[in-house]
């Protein structure tokens, strides 16, 4: 598709789980190679606003149109097919299993003319992971944990990357290296979507970021101008609120 349209676009959508939605009627046009940050304080709706673009929560009403295709109401593995890749927060690897081996499985829908290159691409793109194929998952820090999960789900080479809570649990130099990560990821042609609680660190990687207060879009747009925006500076950054952000609460 041309590259001014849209890869992702959300049409009022709203998900969440069981009978009940919890995030609400949002819409967004996400442009090709950018990255997005998505923020909000806790329960704000921004795993599951994630895990609705890769079918792991329900759908209520409206549209996930990506790359020209309907999501709304496929599977997982149909969302993957389509071109989408999630690494879920927290660790999602096979700990007593070696980089090697959690690579072959990061792999395993790929068929085996294309395994060998896929993880040849990744080993490129992460050095670190080729000095460690014999190490088991389990034994690798959290940072280099994290550049795992990404290359594994990066094997199946989709379009469209979405990362929930990639910097969560990690000391100040892990962060920033998979902050640098993420912009590499970019630079490779990969469109990112990213959950952060680290939302200094996260603004200024991103080209986009989306704002979600009680499930609801807050605000969107370039980075620099949310980072700059005083309702966001007083909720997120330590900022002095202002009067326009005395209705603006985080949720436990």
């Amino acid at each position: 598709m041309p590259d001014n349209i849209p890869i992702l676009r959300l049409k009022d959508l709203s998900v969440g789980y069981l009978d009940h939605p919890i995030v609400r009627a949002i819409s967004l046009d996400v442009n090709r190679q950018s990255v997005w940050s998505l923020l909000g304080g806790n329960g704000a709706g921004k795993s599951t606003l994630l895990k609705s673009l890769f079918g792991m929560s329900k759908w209520f009403a409206g549209e996930i149109i990506f790359d020209g295709q309907h999501l709304e109401g496929l599977s997982p593995q149909q969302c993957m097919r389509a071109g989408v890749g999630i690494v879920p927060q927290g660790r999602c690897n096979f700990p007593a299993m070696t980089v090697r081996e959690n690579l072959e499985m990061g792999a395993y829908t790929l068929p085996r003319s294309a395994k060998r290159d896929a993880m040849d691409r990744v080993l490129a793109m992460f050095p670190m992971l080729e000095e460690k194929l014999a190490t088991l998952a389990g034994n690798l820090s959290g940072g280099q944990q994290q550049i795992l999960e990404t290359a594994m789900v990066l094997e199946t080479d989709p379009k469209l990357l979405l990362l929930d809570e990639p910097s969560l649990g990690l000391s100040p130099k892990m962060q920033q290296d998979v902050f640098e990560n993420v912009a590499l990821l970019r630079d490779a042609g990969v469109t990112v979507i990213m959950a952060e609680q680290n939302v200094i660190g996260s603004l200024l990687v991103s080209d986009f970021a989306l704002v979600l207060d009680l499930g609801t879009k807050l605000i969107d747009g370039p980075a620099k101008e949310v980072m700059a925006n005083p309702k966001i500076r007083a909720a997120f950054l330590g900022g002095e609120p202002e009067p326009a952000a005395a209705g603006l609460e985080e949720v436990e």
